[in-house]
């Protein structure tokens, strides 16, 4: 067997250890998995403690009975591995610190010459937050950016939508096996990822999610990618660790400005003073990464309708934005009489150009 299958082997223990340790075994034992494998025990508990955790799930694991179980769930789930020794490994993934062992995976990995770029924020977000993601995703999923992101609620689930829309493939990196759809709601999405593009993860199938993983997958979240955009983030956000996370990989960090009375915004405005590079359209983010803008002639349906707006809609169009306003505001600044204002609102709505918030307050649907 090459050394694949050993890795395959090591890697399906992260969750009951960590990669540090796994990382440090094959270091230690000749550089390859094969040798951890073929370790003698007492090598193995001359380095590992026999009352060490990791010790004793090597020792208990280590047949070809258990490599072989493990194949045949991938098989009947539709799981690939690529492991760290494989060409089609990740080229910047492999340079982070601790990197992992290798990749389950469903769907097609994105080629590594594609360009990469994390869109990440809340889970707890504002609709500016949300709209944002899906600004700036989808044109880049259009002129050629693989958009990588979490899959989690809020931000990460929008920024996937938004490079779907975009027609581009999208990255999601869990903090589970793949197998595994977490949260439950994203069943739809998740099927769309695998479709156009692959959804990732460092642990092995049948593993569910726990706090203690998502630190470790926000690593090749920012791992994967050039740079990393925040959308929205508090000042106790757990985006926030992505972001350490991300710097410490010198990868690039960028971030959207946010309303200075949103506390959902503190963080992002927060990256923006310490130095992030401060970002408004998907330009600033092609401009900050270096990345070549492949030109690409975008038509939507949503492009469509806004060109055949009479001239009311479009004057109540044009007076949205993506911060909410009122409808009293509304009448005020698109100087529309009440009734004839209702029916205006009601109409963009079911066309998809604006989006009606609780509170009677309406935003552009970017």
């Amino acid at each position: 067997m090459n050394d694949d299958i050993y890795m395959l082997w090591l890697s399906s223990m992260v969750h009951q250890t960590n990669s540090r340790k796994l990382n440090f075994l094959i270091e230690t034992f000749g550089g390859t998995a094969r040798g951890v494998f073929n370790a003698h025990i007492d090598d193995l508990s001359a380095v590992l403690s026999n009352a060490d955790h990791t010790f004793r799930c090597v020792i208990k694991n280590r047949t070809l009975e258990y490599i072989e179980k493990l194949l045949v769930v991938m098989e009947a789930r539709q799981i690939a591995y690529i492991s760290r020794s494989n060409p089609r490994y990740p080229a910047l993934l492999a340079e982070i610190p601790d990197p992992p062992l290798g990749l389950f995976l469903i769907g097609e990995l994105p080629a590594d010459n594609i360009e990469k770029v994390a869109i990440i924020g809340s889970r707890r977000c504002s609709e500016y937050g949300l709209l944002t993601a899906r600004l700036l995703a989808r044109p880049l999923a259009a002129a050629g950016v693989v958009i990588v992101s979490g899959m989690a609620r809020g931000v990460d689930s929008m920024a996937h939508r938004g490079a779907l829309q975009g027609g581009g493939p999208t990255v999601a990196v869990l903090g589970c096996g793949v197998d595994i759809c977490y949260p439950a709601e994203n069943r739809e999405l998740r099927a769309d990822i695998i479709k156009n593009g692959c959804i990732i993860s460092e642990y092995p199938p049948g593993v569910r999610p726990a706090p203690m993983f998502f630190p470790a997958r926000n690593r090749i979240i920012s791992g994967l990618c050039r740079g990393i955009v925040v959308t929205e983030a508090s000042k106790k956000s757990g985006t926030l660790i992505t972001v350490d996370q991300a710097q410490e990989q010198g990868r690039e960090v960028l971030a959207v400005p946010g309303n200075i009375s949103s506390k959902l915004s503190q963080g992002t405005n927060q990256l923006i003073r310490d130095g992030a590079y401060p970002v408004s359209s998907h330009e600033d983010v092609l401009e900050a990464l270096g990345i070549a803008k492949i030109v690409q002639k975008i038509e939507s349906v949503q492009n469509n309708s806004k060109s055949s707006l009479a001239t009311d809609e479009k004057r109540v169009y044009d007076s949205l934005s993506l911060e909410p306003i009122s409808f009293d505001m509304l009448v005020d600044v698109a100087e529309i009489e009440v009734g004839k204002l209702h029916l205006i609102c009601t109409g963009l709505e079911l066309r998809g150009l604006i989006k009606k918030l609780p509170g009677a307050r309406y935003i552009k649907n970017i």
